[in-house]
C-alpha cells in the first residue's frame, strides 16, 4: 500500500463518568465527560456530549480536507 498520498488525523479521545458533586440536587446520575485531545497540535478539548465532541471531530476533518497537499 502506498502511504505517500494518505491524509489523516490522529486523536486520543478519553471517556470517563464523574459522580455528581454534593450539592448537585437536580441530578443524582453520574455524569459522562469526553476529552479528544489532537495528536499532531497537542490541543485538548473537553465535551459533555458525544454531539459536541462528534461536531468538533468533523470540524477537524474539514481543516485537513481544506489543507494544502504537503509536497
Amino acid at each position: 500500500m502506498d502511504s505517500s498520498n494518505l491524509e489523516y488525523a490522529s486523536f486520543l479521545i478519553r471517556l470517563w463518568r464523574q459522580p455528581p458533586g454534593e450539592d448537585s440536587a437536580v441530578s443524582q446520575q453520574k455524569e459522562w465527560l469526553l476529552q479528544v485531545e489532537h495528536i499532531i497540535s497537542g490541543e485538548k478539548r473537553y465535551f459533555s456530549s458525544l454531539d459536541g465532541l462528534y461536531a468538533y471531530l468533523q470540524e477537524q476533518l474539514l481543516l485537513v480536507e481544506d489543507a494544502p497537499d504537503a509536497v
